[in-house]
């Protein structure tokens, strides 16, 4: 159970210096969505494929990379937990990316 708690401390403790730039980010994504929504030749169904990729793609770098930008190495990661928290936040920040350029792609993919 420590394990668990320490792993949701570094988590916060990562992203709270952040928190201005998480604000600005999801303003930026709700003016996107607005715009694209209100587009009428968006392709939302077209870039699917496009935005899964973006997805995927940004989730195996963020595995990879976790344990580095954490100060940490794949050698430091003794227990599950430790897998755990890095695979939930490889998948974590593969939605939320693919999330946030999906209204982009579906306007720039609009039919003239």
């Amino acid at each position: 159970m420590q394990e668990i708690w320490l792993g949701l401390n570094i988590i916060c403790e990562t992203l709270r210096p952040l928190l201005g730039v998480w604000i600005l980010l999801a303003l930026i994504w709700l003016a996107s969505l607005v715009v694209a929504w209100r587009c009428p030749g968006a392709q939302w169904r077209k870039v699917m494929p496009t935005v899964l990729l973006v997805g995927i793609v940004s989730a195996v770098a963020v595995m990879v990379m976790g344990p580095a930008l954490t100060s940490s190495s794949f050698g430091e990661l003794n227990y599950w937990v430790d897998w755990a928290f890095l695979g939930g936040s490889a998948l974590g920040f593969g939605v939320l990316l693919a999330v946030m350029v999906w209204p982009a792609l579906a306007w720039f993919s609009r039919r003239a």
